[in-house]
C-alpha cells in the first residue's frame, strides 16, 4: 500500500508515469500497477489517463492531501528513528494570505535562519485557506476577521491593525470624509481574497460601526498594488499598519477618519501536520509565538503619537490644498 501510495504521489507531482517510474527507480508498467491496485482497492478514479496527458480527478485531489501527509510523517519518523534530526533542517514551505502584512515577513524569517540555519525557506502566495492547500505548504500564515476553516489546526499569534488612508491629490479633488457613511461618495479600494473584503469594520466616537463599501474601484491581493494605488490618488483604502506609518511619516498619505479606528484581524499561523512530529514546522510556530506578537505591539506602540496627531488635525480639503 504504501509503495502504491509513493508511486500515485510521484505521477501526481511529475504529471507522467514513465517520469514518476525513473525517479522510483521502477519500471512504467509497475507503476501503472500500483496505482490501478490502488484505484481498485478505493473503487475510485483517481487519475485520468491520455496518451499525452496525466491529471488527477477529485477524488484524487483529495486523496493526494491526506497521502502527502502521510509520506511526510513517514519520513520525519525514519529520520528520528535513524538519529539524523537532531536539529531542524530541509525546507518549510511557508503560504502567506494577501490579508497578511508581508513586510514582517524578511525579519521573521531572517531571525528564524540565524536560530536554524540547516532550514532553508520558500515563500508563496496563497489565495483560500483549504484542507488540500494545505498538501502543498507545511505553514501558512493568515490574517482574518474569521477564524481558520474548522479542522485545521492553527495558533493565534495576535492581531494586525489598518490604517484607512488617501492621498492629498485625492482628497483635495473629493473632500474629506468625516463619518464612515460618507465613504458612500468616495472611491474605494480594498483587498481582495479577505473574508472582510466589501465591508470595513470601525471603533468610533458612536461605537462600533460598519460599512459597506459601495464603489470599489479596485480589488487586489497585491498589498503593493494597493499602496502605489493609494499614493497615486486612484481612491480611498487601508494598508497596514508599519506601511501606513511610513506613508504618515513621509507625508504622501494623509490618514481618512482618524477619529475612527479600522478593526483589527487576528493573525493566525495554520498547519495540517501535528507540531511534535516535524521540528521545522514546530520550531518556527513557537518561533513566531516568541517573536511576532512583540513586533506587532512595537507596531503599535510606534503608531500611537501619530495617531494622536492625526486625530487632533481636523484637516479640510482646502487645508490639503494648501
Amino acid at each position: 500500500m504504501l509503495q502504491a501510495i509513493r508511486a500515485f504521489s510521484h505521477v501526481a507531482s511529475v504529471a507522467s508515469f514513465t517520469t514518476a517510474a525513473q525517479e522510483l527507480n521502477l519500471v512504467t508498467s509497475q507503476v501503472s500497477r500500483a496505482i490501478a491496485d490502488l484505484e481498485t482497492h478505493l473503487n475510485i478514479r483517481l487519475l485520468h489517463r491520455t496518451t499525452r496527458h496525466v491529471a488527477l480527478t477529485e477524488a484524487g485531489e483529495r486523496y493526494l492531501s491526506h497521502c502527502e501527509v502521510i509520506l511526510k510523517h513517514l519520513e520525519q519518523a525514519e529520520a528520528e528513528a535513524l538519529g539524523v534530526s537532531a536539529e531542524p533542517s530541509g525546507t518549510l514551505r511557508i503560504g502567506v494570505s494577501a490579508s497578511f502584512d508581508r513586510h514582517h515577513l524578511p525579519g521573521l524569517i531572517s531571525g528564524y535562519l540565524e536560530r536554524f540555519p540547516q532550514v532553508s525557506v520558500s515563500v508563496t502566495l496563497v489565495q483560500q485557506i483549504q484542507e488540500t492547500m494545505l498538501g502543498h505548504h507545511d505553514v501558512v500564515l493568515l490574517c482574518s476577521s474569521e477564524p481558520p476553516v474548522p479542522g485545521i489546526s492553527s495558533e493565534c499569534l495576535g492581531a494586525m491593525s489598518s490604517i484607512l488612508c488617501a492621498s492629498p491629490v485625492y482628497l483635495a479633488r473629493y473632500g474629506v470624509p468625516k463619518t464612515p457613511y460618507d465613504l458612500k461618495q468616495h472611491r474605494c479600494i480594498d483587498l481582495a481574497c479577505d473574508a472582510s473584503s466589501g465591508e470595513w469594520q470601525f471603533e468610533g466616537p458612536l461605537g462600533h460601526e460598519a460599512f459597506s463599501v459601495g464603489h470599489t474601484v479596485l480589488l487586489s491581493d497585491l498589498c503593493d498594488v494597493l499602496k502605489d494605488s493609494i499614493l497615486a490618488g486612484l481612491g480611498v483604502g487601508p494598508l497596514p499598519l508599519r506601511v501606513g506609518m511610513q506613508e504618515l511619516r513621509a507625508e504622501s498619505v494623509v490618514r481618512v477618519l482618524p477619529e475612527y479606528r479600522v478593526n483589527t484581524r487576528n493573525v493566525h499561523v495554520v498547519y495540517s501536520s501535528p507540531l511534535p512530529l516535524d521540528k521545522k514546522i514546530r520550531t518556527w510556530v513557537e518561533y513566531l509565538q516568541e517573536v511576532l506578537p512583540q513586533r506587532l505591539a512595537s507596531d503599535e506602540a510606534a503608531f500611537a503619537p501619530l495617531a494622536a496627531a492625526s486625530a487632533g488635525n481636523g484637516m479640510s480639503a482646502n487645508d490639503i490644498q494648501n
